[in-house]
């Protein structure tokens, strides 16, 4: 492929909350033989504070933002033949943008699918839910698949892992907010964003891949719904117990099995003050509440949560505004933080 071919290649983002089936439509994509689409790294939002106004390139730029690209959060997992890729960065000396820059590195993600003839270019970060906006105008030509999740399982499920506080109030909050962040692009840009259900795409997955692809207007190639096969390939490099910590659905073929979990697992409690939060954006998405009354206890009880989130937004808003090596190390030690608050959850939790 040429370089000016490359550089013409049309980008689009998956956006969603964690746990909302981002991973496997990314794997459905990542399946098809014409699409690039790497593991999840917020590279884009990273560099993009640092690089995006800048139109012309030389050497000691480009070695810099290469330098920087390798402190990535999660790009070490792509696994880039690195000096092929410094060597493809140095060469755009000279007029590019920053999108030009980013479709280079991501055309160098080695997919354990075969590729042919690459169309388009894709990325699936759920961090980006929070901040649609800043991706939005780093990509303005991109289109957007919102992928949506009902809130009630949605929360169930991220309570299973430990990436954010297991609290219900917290995680509906910021269930809301991000839809509120892309509900604003959606009104405004509707011709760029096409919403999709998890529960649609697991229920009907030829179906609603053969409205996406012609959204993006690539041929639906039947064979990526048999994504789970690539299996074989990856257990000649990982172990079954290495695998499963990546993923152990995404190595099964696409089920339903959890959709409507909340119906039997979430408690009264909680369901009340899921429907709460969530307000008017449960309708927006297609979901009905099962409380729709205003209840002064159950919003005082949903109150600190909340507020925690909402400043957690401002905390991360102000982060964004230091240099990009500051923001690095204050993202590795609030990771350290995270991982001894869970030691300590599930030491009192077991107890209990």
């Amino acid at each position: 492929m040429t370089e000016e071919r490359k550089l013409k290649l049309p980008f689009f983002f998956i956006i969603g909350r964690p746990r909302s089936g981002t991973t496997l439509l990314r794997t459905l994509f990542d399946a098809h033989p014409n699409v690039a689409i790497p593991l999840e790294s917020p590279l884009i939002k990273e560099l993009g504070s640092k690089y995006s106004h800048i139109r012309s390139w030389d050497v000691k730029l480009l070695t810099e933002f290469y330098n920087d690209l390798l402190f990535q959060r999660l790009f070490k997992f792509w696994e880039c033949d690195l000096l092929k890729l410094k060597s493809e960065i140095l060469n755009c000396v000279g007029n590019y943008s920053f999108s030009d820059l980013i479709k280079l590195v991501y055309l160098n993600y080695p997919s354990y699918f075969d590729k042919t003839d690459i169309q388009l270019i894709g990325d699936k970060n759920p961090t980006f839910s929070t901040c649609p906006q800043t991706i939005f105008k780093l990509f303005p030509e991109a289109k957007y698949i919102h992928l949506t999740r009902d809130y009630r399982d949605n929360i169930l499920s991220i309570m299973k892992v430990e990436f954010e506080a297991p609290y219900v109030s917290l995680i509906a909050y910021r269930w809301r907010y991000a839809a509120a962040q892309i509900e604003k692009l959606k009104i405004k840009y509707p011709e760029q964003f096409y919403t999709i259900k998890y529960e649609d795409l697991v229920a009907e997955p030829e179906k609603e891949m053969i409205k996406l692809c012609d959204y993006l207007k690539i041929e639906y190639v039947p064979s990526i719904l048999e994504f789970y096969k690539v299996k074989e390939k990856l257990l000649e490099k990982y172990t079954v117990e290495e695998l499963e910590k990546i993923h152990k659905s995404l190595f099964m073929p696409i089920s339903n099995i959890n959709v409507s979990g909340w119906k039997t697992k979430m408690r009264l409690n909680q369901l009340k003050q899921a429907d709460l939060i969530a307000g008017k954006y449960a309708g927006l998405n297609g979901y009905n509440k099962a409380y729709s009354s205003f209840n002064v206890g159950i919003y005082l009880s949903v109150l600190p949560g909340i507020v925690y989130g909402w400043i957690s937004h401002i905390g991360r808003v102000a982060i964004d505004q230091f240099p990009l090596k500051t923001r690095i190390r204050i993202q590795e030690k609030g990771s350290i933080l995270a991982a001894i608050y869970w030691m300590f959850y599930n030491l009192f939790k077991h107890n209990d």
